[in-house]
């Protein structure tokens, strides 16, 4: 990527993804502003329509006073003359000017006669009652229609208004149009249309005594609110508009004076590549670009110096490569050894880069020296996979593989790669060590790349030795592994032997009394093994022992250590627990072998095997190492005479005086 388009990214990291964020926020609260201020002005409508509502129900009380205190009309109600009722509540109604529609409902809500409109809303109801307490049912009058209501409540609060019942249109401000708000299951604000024409606003349940329940509208155009909103974004983009403006000129500016200093170092960088040392940077000024200059020069300066020095070096450096190769060949640290020989490889190779890439997921771990860019890592890959095609020298590995007596063919050579400019060398690194019979197998590959310039035949050859070093060093440390695991493994169950056992008895031990804690030691016997091996063979008793020792390693923590103590006899350490905890451990350990299951070595049926366990620990069961085996070895045999397949502790011993 060239400097400009780092400083165009730049500038877009910086000022423009800021600004447009900046501006989507502003969008949104510009558009939550304006819709908050509407809702809250719908808010108010609705506060003082519902108030005017409840102040026409209260306007409605006089009149059912007197309607209420007709003796005419209680007289046909009490007898249950619903016509009578019926005539009386016309009377009534034409005896006043202000009646719109009395009502009379049963106790239930039932309507059992009207005089006036069905669609008089705010009423006033009154339950009557008989001289002797008898219930006659709910009277309600209202002296406001809904026409008279809606035009009120606009003149009020300067919104549309809209009265509801059961569905039906019974007056609205905003015309005999078709659509209504739903009524919103939290009172709150919302949007919808009425012919085709948006709107904003809220509904209201009201709820009238012995009446249907009545709805109120309050809303308002949504056209005026999307204006406002626009002009506001119009605003706000025009600003962001003239800071942006004014941001890129700027930003254009202070790019043409940076690429104007970065071309002076560049041209003197190149006429440093060319060995030309003559022609420093200008220095002007005493900005970071003039320091910069000048430590440049005197950079320049010191390489020329050194120049002849390296040349001098290189030899040496060589010859140093050398021995570290023969060090190679003893170390026993295989991770440290495969990074030492691909940094060095690196280093004496001049190479940008390098990476070891294991075989076999045993030998080492993947290790890669500094960043791969895209073309190395083509050309790595390359060479890699160019190292593995079969040659004439595979002819000589596979008569190795067959006869032991044939020549050894020699180490793999280097094998180039290239890919996008970029070369690379690459090595398999090849092992005289098999997994099990000494086969001859291939552990890795070793490979190096670096840009712009071929490796030469001097520089494959290091890469081969060092490769080949490496190797060695691989292989000594996998013999001396497999030495010091067979010292101190028993090779039929793969658990510590005797002397690894007493080896971590005496650790812990120490430990344990260098802080006051204790030592548990389990021991185990299987019952009737000589039975067993009498019965079924020495090899259907090696798998009992198997079986065995993988419950044992299966139930004990990483910090315990499981051995075979000899024969079928087998122990367990156990650091930090007390005889309570061995205890329980053992028992554990014995419900798990009896659930056993060990396939009979014909294939026909299994076999079902028990043990007995004994438990001790230090300082409970005894003084010291030979004090708590016997411990544990006595209450073994107690739970074998005891009838086998059971858990003893051992017996405490005395504290002390």
């Amino acid at each position: 990527m060239s400097f400009r388009a780092r400083l165009r990214m730049f500038f877009a990291l910086i000022v423009i993804l800021p600004m447009i964020a900046v501006a989507l926020v502003l969008f949104a609260l510009t558009g939550r502003s304006e819709t908050g201020k509407a809702d809250a002005g719908v808010a108010s409508g609705l506060s003082t329509s519902l108030g005017l509502y409840r102040e026409a129900a209260a306007g409605a009380r006089p009149a059912l006073r007197q309607v209420a205190a007709d003796e005419q009309l209680r007289s046909a109600i009490a007898s249950g003359d619903t016509a009578a009722a019926g005539r009386r509540l016309q009377v009534l109604a034409e005896s006043r000017d202000d009646i719109v529609a009395i009502e009379l409902r049963s106790g239930s809500g039932r309507l059992i006669t009207r005089t006036g409109s069905p669609n008089a809303v705010a009423p006033k109801a009154l339950r009557l009652t008989a001289r002797g307490g008898d219930d006659l049912g709910t009277l309600s009058v209202s002296v406001t229609d809904p026409s008279s209501y809606t035009r009120r409540a606009k003149a009020l609060t300067g919104l549309e208004v809209t009265v509801f019942r059961r569905g039906q249109r019974l007056a609205s401000t905003a015309g005999p149009a078709e659509g209504r708000p739903e009524p919103a299951e939290r009172d709150g604000p919302q949007d919808f249309e009425i012919s085709g024409q948006e709107f904003r606003g809220r509904t209201r349940h009201v709820v009238d005594a012995a009446a249907p329940t009545t709805e109120v509208s309050v809303f308002q155009e949504r056209q005026p609110i999307t204006d406002r909103i626009a002009d506001n974004r119009l605003l706000i983009g025009a600003i962001l508009l003239g800071f942006l403006v004014l941001s890129l000129i700027s930003a254009t500016l202070v790019s043409r004076a940076l690429q104007g200093q970065i071309a002076q170092f560049l041209g003197a960088a190149k006429r440093l590549g060319r060995g030309d040392f003559t022609h420093p940077v200008p220095v002007t000024g005493h900005d970071e670009f003039a320091q910069l200059g000048r430590e440049f020069n005197g950079m320049s300066n010191q390489l020329e110096a050194k120049i002849e020095e390296v040349e001098r070096k290189r030899e040496e450096l060589e010859e140093t490569i050398r021995r570290v190769g023969d060090a190679l060949a003893t170390g026993l640290e295989r991770q440290g050894v495969v990074e030492l020989a691909v940094r060095t490889s690196v280093d004496a190779c001049e190479a940008d880069a390098g990476r070891a890439l294991p075989l076999d997921v045993n030998a080492f771990e993947p290790i890669s020296i500094h960043e791969l860019d895209a073309p190395l890592r083509a050309a790595l890959e390359a060479a890699e996979r160019a190292a593995f095609v079969p040659g004439p020298e595979v002819g000589a590995e596979l008569l190795e593989t067959v006869d032991p007596d044939a020549p050894p063919p020699r180490q793999r050579r280097a094998v180039p790669g290239a890919a996008e400019g970029a070369f690379a060398l690459a090595v398999p690194m090849r092992s005289v060590l098999g997994p099990s019979d000494g086969t001859p197998e291939y552990v890795g590959v070793m490979s190096i790349a670096r840009a712009g310039r071929e490796f030469s035949r001097e520089e494959e050859e290091l890469l081969e030795y060092l490769a080949g070093q490496c190797v060695v060093s691989i292989e000594n440390a996998s013999l001396h592994a497999t030495v010091k695991r067979q010292a101190v493994t028993d090779a039929l169950t793969g658990l510590a032997n005797v002397r690894a056992m007493h080896s971590i008895l005496d650790r812990e031990i120490e430990r344990g009394r260098r802080f006051s804690g204790s030592v548990g030691l389990m021991m185990l016997d299987i019952d009737n093994f000589k039975k067993v091996n009498d019965s079924h063979g020495h090899q259907q008793g090696d798998e009992v022992l198997a079986s065995v020792a993988g419950v044992l390693r299966d139930f004990s923590r990483d910090i315990d250590a499981p051995a075979r103590y000899g024969g079928e006899e087998m122990a367990v350490v156990l650091p930090g627990t007390d005889v309570d905890g061995a205890v329980q451990l053992a028992e554990r350990v014995r419900e798990a072998v009896e659930r056993l299951r060990v396939p009979k070595v014909g294939g026909r049926g299994h076999l079902r095997v028990t043990a007995s366990f004994g438990a001790a620990a230090l300082p409970e069961s005894a003084s010291d190492k030979e004090g708590l085996i016997a411990a544990a070895d006595a209450a073994l045999y107690r739970a074998k005479r005891a009838g086998k397949n059971r858990v003893e502790q051992a017996e405490p011993v005395a504290a002390p005086r």
